[in-house]
C-alpha cells in the first residue's frame, strides 16, 4: 500500500479544515488565539507502522481551506514522513557500518598478531636449528610471513581499511629486510604517495621482499656489502612502476628468472601473474635490475 493511499485512511476529524472561532470538538490552544489564528487544518504525519505526529497549517486570514489545500498538505506530510524515515534508516545504517569497521579492524589486528607470532617462532627455530642452510630457509620464511603481517598491521590502524599508502608500507618492509641483508645497504626512493588496495600491496611487498633478499645474498659475493636500491613511482594514472637493482656481480650466464626452478624466482613470477603485472629485467652494464609494472587495479576493474 502506498503512503498516499495510507493517508486516505486518516480519520476525517484529522483531515478536515476548521475555523478556530467556531470549533467545538477540540480545545483551541491559547497560543493560536493570542496570534489571531482564524482557521487551521492538520493531517497525520504517517510513519512506517506508526505516526510521527501531526502536521498543521494555521492562517490569520478569513476564508476556508479547500480539498486541494488538504491534498497539498497531505502530500507535504507524506514527503516529510519519508524524509524522517530515510534519516532514521541512514542513522541505523551508519551505526551498523561503524560496528562493522570496528570488527574488521579487530580481525586485522588479530591476524597481524598471529602472523607476528608465526614469524617469531620461525626466527627462534632458525637460531637454534644448528644447520646454516635450514636456518637460512627458516629466516626467509619468517621474512615472507612478516611482509604479510605488515599489511594487516597497517589495516588495523588505518582509517581506510580497504586501501593503504604503498610507500609507507614498503618502507616498513624494507626496514625489516635491512638486518637480513646486512652489511648491504638498501636505498628506497618514493617521491609521491600512492594509494592501493591492501591485497595488491601485500603482493607487491612479497615480490620486493624476494628480490631484495636475493640481491643481499648473491649480488656482492666478493666484497662485504653494497647498495641495493628500490624505487617506486606512479607511471600513469592506472599503474605504478617498481624497480629493484644492485651494482653487484649480476646474474649467472644463461640464468633466466622466468624459467628458474628456484623457489624465490618461482614465487616472484607467480605473484607477478596474480597482480597482472609485467616483470622485466632491463639490460644493465653492471649489476642486476628488475622492473615491475603493476596496474593499480585488477584488469576487470579498470
Amino acid at each position: 500500500m502506498s503512503r498516499a493511499h495510507k493517508s486516505m485512511q486518516i480519520p476525517p476529524a484529522n483531515r478536515v479544515p476548521r475555523r478556530v472561532a467556531n470549533e467545538q470538538r477540540f480545545r483551541t490552544p491559547e497560543l493560536l488565539v493570542e496570534h489571531g489564528i482564524r482557521r487551521a487544518m492538520n493531517v497525520i504525519l504517517q510513519g512506517d507502522g506508526s505516526p510521527f505526529g501531526v502536521l498543521e497549517v494555521d492562517s490569520t486570514s478569513e476564508g476556508e481551506f479547500g480539498e486541494h489545500d488538504i491534498a497539498f498538505l497531505q502530500g507535504a506530510a507524506n514527503i516529510l514522513g519519508m524524509a524522517i524515515e530515510q534519516q532514521q534508516y541512514q542513522r541505523k545504517l551508519q551505526v551498523a557500518l561503524d560496528r562493522h569497521q570496528v570488527l574488521l579492524k579487530e580481525v586485522n589486528h588479530r591476524v597481524k598478531n598471529s602472523l607476528q607470532v608465526v614469524s617469531a617462532m620461525l626466527q627462534l627455530q632458525a637460531n637454534s636449528v644448528g644447520d646454516p642452510a635450514l636456518s637460512e630457509r627458516l629466516n626467509e620464511a619468517s621474512s615472507r610471513v612478516n611482509a604479510v603481517g605488515r599489511a594487516y598491521e597497517r589495516l588495523a590502524y588505518n582509517a581506510d581499511y580497504e586501501n593503504i599508502e604503498l610507500a609507507e608500507y614498503l618502507r616498513e618492509i624494507i626496514s625489516d629486510l635491512e638486518p637480513t641483508v646486512a652489511p648491504c645497504k638498501i636505498q628506497f626512493e618514493a617521491p609521491e604517495e600512492i594509494q592501493i588496495a591492501a591485497d595488491r600491496a601485500i603482493l607487491v611487498g612479497l615480490i620486493i621482499n624476494e628480490l631484495v633478499s636475493n640481491a643481499g645474498k648473491h649480488a656482492y659475493p666478493d666484497r662485504a656489502g653494497g647498495l641495493i636500491w628500490v624505487r617506486l613511482f606512479q607511471s600513469d594514472k592506472n599503474s605504478i612502476l617498481v624497480s629493484v637493482g644492485d651494482e653487484g656481480a649480476g646474474l649467472p650466464p644463461g640464468f633466466d628468472p622466468t624459467t628458474s626452478k628456484r623457489l624465490g624466482a618461482r614465487l616472484v613470477n607467480a605473484l607477478s601473474k596474480q597482480l597482472g603485472a609485467e616483470l622485466t629485467r632491463p639490460i644493465s652494464p653492471i649489476g642486476t635490475n628488475f622492473t615491475l609494472l603493476v596496474p593499480l587495479k585488477p584488469a576487470a576493474a579498470q
